[in-house]
């Protein structure tokens, strides 16, 4: 009995220790419902790795609201520009987020990058 409880804990030790870099436990999606290639739904460029962006962030009451799927440059960007409040009540749907005079310039540029890369991104001073 005591070797087992040990081997238990030692299982959740090494499982929180993991890094987000390696495999997640489940297995992945690679491919969309349609069959073609998953894409963010805001740059619509292809990525290895997608994040999940609450419409209405969760701290707003968005905990079960719709979630689009987005490339981690795309999410850092979207809630450096915008404040929790402003996301919520303004840019609660991925048609407002896109048509947005602000970010619109932001995927443009985005889109026009080549393969999938990390782009450095940084607070804007006129956060809203």
């Amino acid at each position: 009995m005591v070797g087992a409880s040990w081997k238990c804990r030692a299982r959740r030790r090494e499982l929180s220790r993991r890094s987000p870099s390696e495999p997640s436990l489940g297995p992945a999606r690679s491919q969309n419902y349609d069959g073609g290639p998953l894409t963010c739904e805001l740059c619509l460029r292809e990525s290895p790795r997608f994040t999940s962006h609450h419409l209405v962030p969760r701290s707003r009451g968005g905990r079960y609201s719709p979630r689009a799927r987005l490339c981690p440059t795309c999410h850092r960007q979207l809630h450096a520009m915008f404040s929790e409040s402003t996301l919520a009540k303004e840019l609660n749907s991925v048609q407002a987020l896109r048509s947005n005079t602000e970010f619109s310039g932001y995927l443009k540029w985005a889109r026009r990058q080549k393969g999938p890369t990390n782009f450095r991104v940084r607070r804007a001073k006129n956060r809203r």
